[in-house]
């Protein structure tokens, strides 16, 4: 089952740049319309575990309106010293996702998480 992320309307990802500590770029070109991908990335160590630390959420846009699709999310492992990819169902990806959306909240950026994105 996808995973969304659902911004407000006026809080566009396209548009955003920083909030709080994390980036959003673009992975895709900006005049690519019809897949537009987005990377959610972290500028300063933090650890969600005792070894692991997120690095971005992948996402691209949806059909539906100010909808996001969630790709993975990228984070090191130091206890392995390498990158992991969660799927957005994966425990630590859903923590992952939370910290950013209690992150966004701080900064009154809009942003809900959604297992399905009509509802």
């Amino acid at each position: 089952m996808p995973y969304y992320l659902e911004f407000d309307a006026f809080d566009n990802p396209m548009q955003l740049s920083k909030v709080g500590n994390w980036i959003i770029t673009f992975l895709s070109p900006k005049d690519e319309l019809e897949h537009i991908q987005l990377a959610i990335s972290h500028v300063l160590p933090r650890q969600i575990c005792a070894h692991l630390q997120p690095r971005r959420l992948i996402m691209h846009s949806a059909a539906a309106e100010n909808h996001w699709e969630i790709e993975c999310i990228e984070c090191f492992d130091s206890s392995s010293n390498q990158e992991i990819t969660f799927p957005p169902e994966d425990p630590q990806a859903q923590q992952v996702i939370q910290t950013i959306l209690k992150e966004f909240d701080r900064y009154d950026v809009c942003v809900k998480f959604k297992q399905d994105a009509d509802a």
